[in-house]
């Protein structure tokens, strides 16, 4: 599939002012409510940031301004990160263990307001910050097609490397974790690639076990939170979410093993 991939320059030269456009929107949105939806989709838009600057050619990646602007997103992206942890681990024990974790509870929507004021600062000075501008006589065509193929092998390759692992033992959690990076990556990146049509059938099948892995990923969020806490009064949650995982973790087996199977996804994807 990938040789039948194809970046129009001007197609690509929209897509990006348009990501940029949906970023500033969204961190308006986020710097005037912080709230669980806002966090999503300003998170989201910066992933899709990232995708399409890492297709720029090098001589427009590496100027100063453009750099430094993803360099901003992204560390506002790891802040974020953290506030969404302690949404996960507070929306899971409220729904399910409240009288139990009522304290835990307590102390993560405390450390949450703190964590809010940082990621804030920081959206507000990158909202401040001039809009970096690309011109479309810097994109030139086939240093544009040349980068773009070469971030996808290096994604597959690392789906690769990561699956082999992951689809083998469950307790892999750092490579289970950056398998869902990876298809995260593959998943923006062929959203910019200029025939939507081409690419419809694979980005449906990469958010179906994306949102498997994420799943998987918080119920390692949780577990991992109660475990570091050493309270004895948890171990029957713990014991409650591990059981859960499991169950998350080979829905994820059966599913990648039937839709996309490693080794056939990446011939057909290379093909």
């Amino acid at each position: 599939m990938k040789k039948f991939i194809q970046i129009n320059k001007k197609i690509f030269h929209k897509r990006f002012e348009k990501i940029l456009n949906d970023f500033c929107q969204k961190l308006d949105k986020y710097t005037t409510e912080p709230n669980d939806e806002n966090i999503h989709d300003i998170r989201v838009s910066i992933r899709r940031l990232e995708a399409i600057y890492r297709v720029l050619p090098k001589s427009v990646r590496k100027q100063g301004d453009i750099s430094e602007y993803v360099k901003q997103a992204k560390q506002l992206f790891k802040v974020n990160a953290e506030i969404r942890d302690f949404d996960i681990i507070c929306s899971n024990m409220e729904s399910k263990y409240t009288d139990k974790t009522t304290d835990l509870v307590l102390g993560l929507k405390t450390s949450r307001v703190e964590h809010i004021k940082n990621a804030n600062k920081l959206a507000l000075k990158i909202s401040l910050a001039n809009r970096p501008k690309i011109c479309k006589s810097d994109l030139r065509k086939s240093k544009l097609e040349k980068r773009y193929l070469k971030v996808l092998d290096e994604i597959m390759l690392d789906i690769q490397k990561n699956a082999i692992i992951a689809l083998g033992d469950e307790k892999k959690i750092d490579e289970l974790h950056m398998l869902r990076k990876d298809f995260k990556r593959l998943r923006y990146s062929l959203e910019i690639a200029s025939d939507k049509k081409m690419t419809a059938g694979i980005l449906k099948d990469l958010k179906n076990i994306q949102d498997i892995l994420g799943e998987i990923h918080d119920s390692d969020i949780i577990i991992n939170h109660l475990r570091n806490t050493k309270q004895k009064s948890y171990t029957d949650i713990i014991e409650a979410e591990v059981l859960e995982r499991v169950k998350k973790y080979n829905t994820f087996v059966t599913t990648f093993k039937k839709e996309l199977k490693v080794d056939n996804f990446v011939l057909q994807f290379q093909h």
